[in-house]
């Protein structure tokens, strides 16, 4: 999205350093062989700030005066901490492609004037407000990543932001706690749109979750039946905003798998959790969209704050019942941003390793990076490998 907001008058280039694996090293030396005149860094997680600032070192040692762009969740919600570094240049805050694009025309035209949005060494900045109607964005600009689609998963954003306020999750205060839709017309112009482009027969929506505003995803499967589209897709859903009739007509515009966020099979931890899902019903609707022909993948988290071992044992038998085609579990992390990250000692838990959590928060399960009320990091991890095998064997059933 950002490049496309640029590429009318600069010539843009994606280095997908992280989907593709590489080192640092090696996108250091990717970034220097395309001669660049700025260099932007994304810093979507909190395990990406120390790569993203070595690779911004390793182009400055060779590019001294080369302005540096940081942003994403992560710059945000740290960047006062990240502005000291002397790699970076300017942070963009929260929403960036307003932002992104005016910073960028400034430094080309050598325009030194402030930018709203935009935090540098030189203090506090004005916030921008968001963005008013999505619709208007450009359509990212996949073709500058390499070898997409075919090693991609198609994806499209529909949705903004989230009125929920679950604890565990940064999206509230990143989009200042305001959700926007985009138009029924709009998300499927964009599908139709990649389907001529790039030939794709399915695609992911990549909302945080889909099915906020229930008439809107309605008016899409609506306008995808319509369009007589054919494409296949999946989404991430809350069951408390489900039915089985939203079920059928997604099904009959083409949808194929469901993502549901369960987080826990402990009445008393939803309740924690700020999640309103009652367990049987979720169940049921879960066996319905399976007899649909719809596979459902239900995830859960170990580890939670309050979570005794006891919450546990309920959540992995829970989870055992469920007639899912797959299951995931994920080692809780306190992200920055959310309710836990912000102040984790207030939710009675402890960094494990102070100095080097920042190295592993938010990435996927390499170890507890917490200690809780209830739980040693330690048990933390033994439960999530046994619930991780839970997860294996039921993956077994559907190869």
């Amino acid at each position: 999205m950002l490049a496309s907001m640029v590429r009318d008058f600069a010539d843009v280039k994606i280095i997908d350093g992280y989907s593709h694996a590489a080192s640092i090293e090696e996108t250091i030396h990717t970034a220097l062989n395309t001669s660049p005149d700025i260099i932007g860094i994304s810093m979507p997680f909190a395990f990406s700030q120390k790569p993203a600032i070595e690779i911004a070192r390793g182009i400055k040692l060779a590019i001294p005066d080369i302005p540096i762009i940081t942003g994403g969740n992560q710059a945000t919600f740290r960047s006062d901490e990240i502005i000291e570094n002397p790699f970076i240049d300017y942070i963009i805050l929260g929403e960036g492609e307003e932002t992104f694009s005016e910073l960028v025309k400034n430094i080309i035209d050598g325009n030194s004037d402030p930018v709203i949005g935009v935090k540098t060494a030189a203090g506090p900045c004005e916030t921008r407000s968001l963005i008013h109607d999505i619709d208007e964005l450009p359509y990212p600009s996949f073709d500058l990543l390499e070898s997409f689609p075919d090693f991609y998963t198609p994806r499209l954003i529909t949705s903004r932001g989230c009125p929920f306020t679950c604890p565990y999750c940064s999206t509230m205060q990143f989009w200042t706690k305001r959700y926007r839709g985009r138009s029924a017309k709009s998300v499927v112009e964009e599908i139709l749109w990649q389907m001529d482009e790039f030939g794709i027969k399915r695609i992911s929506f990549a909302d945080d979750t889909y099915n906020i505003n229930r008439k809107r995803c309605r008016e899409i499967s609506e306008a995808l039946i319509e369009a007589n589209t054919g494409i296949k897709w999946g989404a991430s859903f809350r069951p408390d905003l489900l039915a089985r009739d939203d079920i059928d007509l997604y099904v009959e515009s083409g949808m194929s798998g469901m993502f549901m966020g369960m987080e826990s099979g402990s009445p008393e931890i939803l309740k924690k959790l700020t999640r309103k899902h009652d367990l049987e019903f979720t169940r049921d609707l879960i066996a319905y969209a399976e007899s649909k022909g719809v596979e459902v993948h239900c995830s859960f988290m170990v580890g939670l704050p309050d979570e005794t071992t006891d919450d546990i044992e309920l959540t992995i038998e829970y989870a055992d019942s469920l007639p899912a085609s797959t299951l995931g579990f994920h080692i809780f992390h306190p992200l920055p941003g959310s309710e836990y990250g912000e102040d984790i000692s207030m939710h009675g838990l402890e960094f494990e390793n102070p100095d080097t959590a920042i190295d592993t928060l938010g990435s996927i399960d390499g170890g507890a990076p917490v200690k809780t009320k209830h739980l040693t990091s330690t048990q933390i991890v033994d439960y999530y490998w046994r619930a991780r095998d839970l997860a294996a064997k039921r993956l077994e059933k559907i190869r």
